[in-house]
């Protein structure tokens, strides 16, 4: 378990880092929007590993400075067991983003997620990443989260989240 929290903040860290070295032209924080996402990812634990899929929509927005609150709700599904084996996942959440007034903004991101299909599971999120703007109105983000179940922190649920941003 260990090795899986360490590679994921590392993996933060190093995408927030090369994100913050990077250049960028200025523009309007945006004080809210949305994102429809796409997330390859996986289940792991006990030594096994299962790969997972997920597709939903969320919205974001700041409350002062880079502090802000956010949402998503989404389905993930095993691929190979096909789309009807899969649960709902709600995952409400705080962020903070480290330079809002560029069009590469890196962010760091954690709260809570619920679980849901015939009954519910508790979970906590953690991760980072990168919203890029290409304009005015339209993006793309990347993001590494990681949702754990505190009471068998043995077993993790990793994704990779790829989202179109809309504002």
């Amino acid at each position: 378990m260990n090795g899986i929290v360490c590679t994921t903040l590392c993996l933060m860290v190093l995408t927030v880092k090369f994100a913050d070295a990077q250049t960028g032209e200025t523009i309007t924080p945006k004080r809210g929007y949305g994102y429809a996402l796409f997330t390859p990812g996986a289940t792991v634990g006990d030594g096994e590993a299962a790969a997972t899929m997920t597709i939903g929509a969320g919205g974001e927005g700041l409350i002062k400075d880079g502090f802000g609150v956010g949402g998503d709700v989404s389905y993930l599904f095993y691929p190979e067991g096909g789309f009807g084996r899969g649960f709902g996942l709600l995952s409400p959440g705080v962020f903070y983003q480290f330079k809002p007034a560029r069009k590469t903004v890196p962010f760091v991101t954690g709260g809570y997620s619920l679980a849901f299909r015939d009954g519910a599971i508790n979970l906590v999120h953690y991760g980072g990443g990168i919203n890029h703007w290409f304009n005015n109105r339209w993006g793309m983000r990347f993001e590494v989260r990681d949702h754990i179940q505190p009471q068998s922190a043995e077993y993790h649920l990793l994704q990779f989240r790829i989202a179109l941003l809309f504002h």
